[in-house]
This record gives C-alpha cells, sequence and structure tokens, in this order.
C-alpha cells in the first residue's frame, strides 16, 4: 500500500526509533527552522525526555550534566549557521572528559555553501579537531540503501560515543524545504517503514567489543604510590584501591575530583593532606616514590605532578581508552579498565612498599589537618565556605564545583569524609563557561540534592543558564563565592603590576545578584557570617526551587591565611 509522506519528516523519523531502541532518554534542542524536522520528530517521541532551550551553549553544557549523571549519550539539536558554534564550548569539555553527546546539526544542502544563501557556513566537520565521530547525512531519501546509510551512520555514532572511542559525536542533516509533516513530498510503499524498523534491530543485535591492550607481559617488582585523578569511579573501585593499597602498603594521593575522599568505604592508605607535603622541600628530599601508579585523568594539583617528575619516578599511566594523562609525555601508558588492571596486579605477587615511609606520612597528613581546621575553621573565608559546605550537605549528594580557585581550594584543603558524595567538574578543558548549565544537568538527571561552588565571574559567564533552573523548576543549591574578580590571578607574578592587573586580569563586574536573581525567579540569600552561613546550609534542602546564597569575602584576606598555612605546614616537616 502507498502512503504519503514528507520525506524530511520520515527520515528524522527513523532516526528518532533507532534513538529510542539504543536507550537514549534526553534530548536538548534549540529554536530554528532548518531544524523543524529533528524538532519535530524527536519532540514527539514520548520516550525520549526533551528539553527546549533557546540559548545554545547553555543547552549544550545543560545535556553534558544530564549525561554525566545519567551515563548515557544526550541528543542536542539546533539549527543552522552560528548556532552550531554556540555549541562548540560544551563540546570540547564533553572530548577532552569523554562525556557522550549526540550532536544533530542541521544543515543546508551542501550546494548552497559559498553562495552567500542566508544562514549558510561550512558546517561539514566544523569540530573537527574535538570530535569522535563525524557523518555528512546526505539529503533524506526514500531509497531503502540511502535509509541503511542514515541507520548505519547513527549506529557507529552511538557505538563510538558510548565504547569504543567514547564522547561527543557529529551528525550533520542537511534539508531541503518543504520541513512540515503535513507538506507531502513523496509517495512510498508501507512496507519501507517495516524495513527500517527491522534493520534498526539488526544493528542493534550486533555485539559490543572494544579492544584493550594485553597486559600480560606487564610486570614490575613494586609499588610506591597511588595518584587518583577526576574520572568517573563507582564503589567496586574504591573498594579495590583500598585492598591493592592496604595489602602492599601503597599511600594513596587522590586528587579530591576523584571522589574518593568522599566515601562510605575508607581507604584506609588514603592521604589527604599531600598539596602540603609536596610543597617542602624537605619532604621532596626526604620521600621518595619509586614507581607511582596514576588512574583518572591529569591531577588539580601541578605541585604533585613538579614533583613526581623532578623525583624521576617511573609513573604509569592507566585508563580504558589509553588517553596520555601525562604532560611530561614520558610515562608508560596502558590501555585498561582500571578495575581488571587492579585485579590483574593483585594476583601478580608485587613486593610491599616501606610500611615506615607509610607510617610517616600518616603522622605528618594528621599533624597537618591539625593546623588546616585552627587556622580556616574560625572566620568566613574562601577555603573554609568550601570545607563548611562538605562537612554539612546530606549523604549521597551531589558537589559541582566551579573552576579557577573553588575547584583548587576544594582539592588543596578538603578532609576526608566518611559521607557519599558524588563531586562532579568541568575539568577537561577546565574553563569557567557552562558551569551552572552542567550543574543543572546533574541535578535534573540524577534526582538528588545538588550543591555548586562557583565565582562571581563564572556565574556571570552562565547567567542564561537561570532560565533553565526557572523553566524546568530545577532545585540547584547554588553557593556563589564572591570575591568580585577574578581572584585566582592574585597568585600569579603578574599581580604585581597594579594598574595593568586591576583592569585586565581582576576584571571587577560589580553587578547586583538580588536583582538579578529577581529577574530570573531564583530565591536568593546574603550570607553575611559563618553562623549564618552554616544555618544556611542546613535549611538550604528544604528550597525546592532554585536558591543561590551569595558570600562576599575578600580574597586577599583569604591568601593571607592560606600562606599562614602552608608556612606552620612546613615547620611540622623540617
Amino acid at each position: 500500500m502507498k502512503i504519503k509522506v514528507n520525506k524530511n519528516i520520515l527520515w528524522t523519523n527513523l532516526l528518532t526509533k533507532f534513538f529510542v531502541k539504543a536507550g537514549i532518554k534526553f534530548a536538548c534542542i534549540s529554536p530554528g527552522s532548518r531544524s523543524t524536522p529533528l524538532t519535530f520528530s524527536i519532540a514527539s517521541e514520548k520516550k525520549i525526555k526533551s528539553f527546549p532551550i533557546v540559548d545554545e551553549r547553555s543547552s549544550a553544557f545543560f545535556a553534558l550534566g544530564l549525561s554525566k549523571a545519567s551515563d548515557s549519550p544526550v541528543v542536542i539539536v539546533t539549527t543552522s549557521g552560528t548556532a552550531t558554534a554556540e555549541l562548540y564550548p560544551a563540546i570540547i569539555e564533553a572530548y577532552q572528559s569523554r562525556i557522550p553527546l549526540i550532536i544533530c546539526t542541521a544543515d543546508r544542502p551542501a550546494y548552497l555553501r559559498n553562495t552567500g544563501s542566508n544562514q549558510t557556513i561550512n558546517q561539514k566537520n566544523i569540530y573537527k579537531n574535538h570530535i569522535r565521530y563525524f557523518a555528512e547525512i546526505s539529503l533524506p531519501s526514500t531509497d531503502k540503501k540511502n535509509i541503511k546509510t542514515l541507520l548505519n551512520q547513527a549506529a557507529e555514532s552511538l557505538f563510538i560515543a558510548k565504547f569504543k572511542d567514547r564522547g561527543p559525536v557529529h551528525l550533520n542533516f542537511q534539508f531541503e524545504k518543504p520541513f512540515e509533516p503535513d507538506s507531502i513530498t513523496d509517495e512510498v510503499n508501507d512496507n519501507i517503514i517495516s524495513f527500517a524498523y527491522e534493520y534498526i534491530e539488526k544493528l542493534l543485535l550486533t555485539d559490543v567489543k572494544v579492544e584493550t591492550k594485553p597486559i600480560e607481559n606487564f610486570s614490575f617488582e613494586q609499588v610506591s604510590l597511588i595518584t587518583v585523578g577526576a574520572g568517573k569511579t563507582d564503589k567496586e573501585f574504591v573498594k579495590l584501591i583500598d585492598k591493592f593499597s592496604s595489602s602492599y602498603n601503597i599511600p594513596v594521593f587522590a586528587d579530591v575530583n576523584s571522589g574518593l575522599r568522599f566515601s562510605n568505604h575508607s581507604i584506609k592508605n588514603l592521604i589527604s593532606n599531600y598539596e602540603a607535603l609536596v610543597r617542602n622541600s624537605f619532604f621532596k628530599n626526604k620521600f621518595k616514590f619509586g614507581k607511582v601508579l596514576h588512574f583518572g585523568r591529569n591531577l588539580t594539583s601541578q605541585s604533585l605532578e613538579d614533583y613526581i617528575v623532578k623525583s624521576k619516578a617511573k609513573r604509569i599511566v592507566v585508563n580504558e581508552f589509553g588517553d596520555r594523562f601525562d604532560s611530561t609525555r614520558k610515562a608508560e601508558i596502558i590501555k585498561y579498565e582500571p578495575k581488571e588492571f587492579i585485579h590483574k596486579i593483585l594476583q601478580s605477587g608485587l613486593k610491599k612498599s616501606s610500611v615506615e615511609i607509610f607510617a610517616s606520612l600518616k603522622v605528618l597528613d594528621k599533624k597537618i589537618e591539625s593546623i588546616k581546621q585552627k587556622i580556616f575553621s574560625s572566620s568566613l573565608n574562601e577555603v573554609n565556605i568550601i570545607l563548611e559546605l562538605v562537612g554539612r550537605i546530606p549523604a549521597g549528594s551531589n558537589l559541582y564545583v566551579g573552576n579557577s580557585l573553588p575547584v583548587r581550594d576544594l582539592d588543596f584543603f578538603s578532609s576526608r569524609i566518611e559521607n557519599e558524595i558524588r563531586v562532579y567538574q568541568n575539568r577537561g578543558a577546565s574553563g569557567i563557561d557552562g558551569i551552572i548549565s552542567s550543574a543543572l544537568g546533574v541535578a535534573l538527571a540524577s534526582k538528588k540534592e545538588t550543591y555548586l561552588v562557583i565565582g562571581d565571574l563564572s556565574f556571570y559567564y552562565d547567567l542564561n543558564s537561570l532560565m533553565i533552573a526557572k523553566q524546568f523548576e530545577i532545585p540547584l543549591k547554588i553557593i556563589l563565592i564572591n570575591n568580585n574578580g577574578g581572584a585566582i590571578f592574585n597568585y600569579l607574578p603578574i599581580s604585581k603590576s597594579q594598574k595593568i592587573f586591576d583592569k585586565y586580569f581582576l576584571t571587577p563586574v560589580h553587578y547586583d545578584i538580588k536583582k538579578i536573581c529577581e529577574a530570573f525567579g531564583a530565591n536568593y540569600k546574603l550570607v553575611k557570617s559563618l553562623n549564618e552561613y552554616k544555618k544556611s546550609i542546613l535549611s538550604a534542602k528544604k528550597t525546592n526551587s532554585c536558591l543561590i546564597l551569595e558570600v562576599k569575602t575578600n580574597s586577599l584576606f583569604t591568601k593571607q591565611l592560606k600562606n599562614k598555612f602552608w608556612n606552620l605546614s612546613k615547620e611540622i616537616l623540617c
């Protein structure tokens, strides 16, 4: 039997059917005419939760957060032209962090490129430096061969995004008018639909096989230090790290973004205050680590990175994709799933490391902890804002931490807490853009209490995202550390050039947070004291809409406290 169709809608309906069968849960869609077929098909599908978001940049970062929390690829839809470029910052972050996104951009037909046609740019592989897969999708067709090609490209993109080379993928769709479903372009046999559905089932039955590098020949006698950077960890990984390190007396230096410091399963050999240790020349001379085993992404601490390099330790980096998380390019890279790797190492008969070294590190760690509490705990400073938050938020909460100073302060000063807190961050490219949007995505997808610590410039950079919080009623709790500018630059030598520094580096913006919150319909509170801040954290859980706690701070005062802490830490090592 013949049926009348709009070939654009038929094309995108089949794509959407594939997405549903493949388990896609979320889509973020920005408005536009050329993307009408994609928008109509995906938004009409009840099994995909679609979010209409005007700002493409916010949409992409929101999708990033959804993907992080759901551990599932998220579809992003935009129209043609500069709208596609607005996605690029989030695509870069997803690429660097291996977060699966399926970018679906609508485009004019290829024959209109370089003709001056309105809203037409060269979108062919526009993200080529930061994408895991690209396919130029041909103009829609009702031919079986072309439909198979479309579905093959969709299947390949999903396989790469989710398994083979995890990260963002890009499908660029060309469309000719008319776009609307009631504008008929073709008559086709109804068996074309059943053919396509059967082919989708066939594609999804294909076995997923991801190759890893065998390590049968991998051998060493001893591991003297384990470092863990940011990355996806679970309870099994935590337990394996604990078993591995305890069995062989190996200290564990875990970046706060790894989540290992905030876990119900305590890692007995974890050293929290390693930042204070590795900054000290006495420590560097006395403690030498022969072989360092690293899991996860690069470390936040540049001091630890420098210490490992200068100690001439042999570094071994293990991750499932063989990524070189080693700026020196001297480490041995092993492409292997970390938990499977640890299982194999536990069977290999390593020699135990020195129990005396580990015991010394534990004593030093405890002494530094005492100094830290004494210096930071009695005032409303930028370090204590974060420490109090971590100590008071409910078990099972998400903590999203902004870049620049917040992520460093959390890493340098947070202690081990036997409380399950999931830490999120945008440390792939470490930009300050899109952080609120990403945190909103995590809050919505995880359905858990979510707290964001962010600086005032990062907040200013992503103001549009507060529309998302209002639009979808997301109860994100934002702790806004307002030191009126880029305080992180106070730690750089350029700060001595006062005139240039104040105008071009600190860049104070002097905006009224309360009025901004009123405009976006967000709850707001200005916190004026430490006791008020402690109470505000505890009461924040009761808020069912977006809440912003603004804490105005003096960054130079915090810097003085940090210097005092580093100096006192040095004294206990001498």
